[in-house]
């Protein structure tokens, strides 16, 4: 019996594992081992309500805040005007004057040309274009409307202090009730928000949304560092136009889990009090 030895299968079980070993000394070479100074990048568009504090809650404790608007037609501009007039050493403002497609099908239709590709409104475009506004060596990914909480302080101090490359971070979904979560999704899916920019980029290989690779946060997954306890508040579903990033038919998926869901514990209520944001 003749066994099908496909191309694929040739290079999973032999090429895969020997470019592996050729490349880890590259990676452990390349990896960062001085101090680690962050760059926040927050891409916003139309979010006046919680950006604020958003900001407030991270900008002690990162090098730099680069703030990118998307044609905000809100109250958004003059809040990032203010924040970098309070902290005038720490944030750095741009704007991105292209139309940027929506998460969902939107992006994915014009992922499907070689000229949507090239597009600067493609999601991983604009993503690769922020990175390269930061000036320093790590990047925290962070929204307009995601507030640190305790957790995240802690677990950034460790970060810092390890040999990891990458801090995998989740956080709470609040209900707008402002004391549960909710139901559908209590919680973000853990993802890489800090990473080492060298070797890292944005790609369009999931379709619907822009993917973050490094080989920090793929082949090699040990120098990545994983913190389970949820880091931030996501008030997404807290906004007036929850859905705003969001194509047609993830807005559809999104409507039938956001129900209310358990209710918030002591420390996620506490965070909430300290920045005025409970009921």
């Amino acid at each position: 019996m003749k066994l099908a030895i496909t191309a694929e299968k040739i290079r999973q079980t032999f090429i895969g594992p020997v470019v592996k070993i050729v490349e880890k000394p590259f990676v452990a070479l390349a990896a960062y081992k001085g101090p680690k100074t962050i760059s926040a990048m927050l891409r916003v568009k139309n979010e006046e309500e919680f950006l604020r504090e958003a900001v407030l809650s991270i900008v002690q404790l990162v090098e730099e805040v680069v703030i990118i608007d998307n044609n905000s037609t809100d109250a958004t501009p003059q809040i990032i005007a203010d924040l970098a007039a309070q902290f005038p050493q720490k944030i750095r403002c741009f704007n991105y004057p292209y139309q940027v497609a929506r998460y969902g099908e939107e992006n994915q239709r014009l992922a499907s040309t070689r000229e949507g590709r090239n597009s600067p409104t493609l999601l991983k475009n604009f993503y690769n274009w922020c990175v390269n506004r930061c000036r320093h060596p790590f990047i925290l990914k962070w929204d307009g409307d995601t507030i640190a909480t305790k957790a995240f302080a802690e677990a950034l101090q460790t970060f810092r202090n390890s040999p990891k490359q990458a801090l995998w971070i989740t956080g709470s979904n609040l209900h707008p009730n402002r004391t549960h979560l909710i139901e559908g999704k209590p919680y973000e899916e853990i993802e890489p928000r800090l990473f080492f920019r060298r070797l890292a980029f944005y790609d369009n290989s999931l379709g619907y949304c822009e993917t973050l690779r490094s080989p920090y946060i793929g082949k090699f997954i040990e120098y990545s560092e994983f913190v389970r306890e949820p880091a931030y508040i996501h008030m997404k579903f807290c906004k007036r136009d929850r859905y705003l990033h969001m194509s047609q038919n993830l807005q559809d998926k999104m409507k039938q889990i956001d129900n209310e869901g358990d209710l918030v514990d002591a420390a996620l209520l506490n965070d909430l009090h300290n920045w005025c944001l409970s009921v």
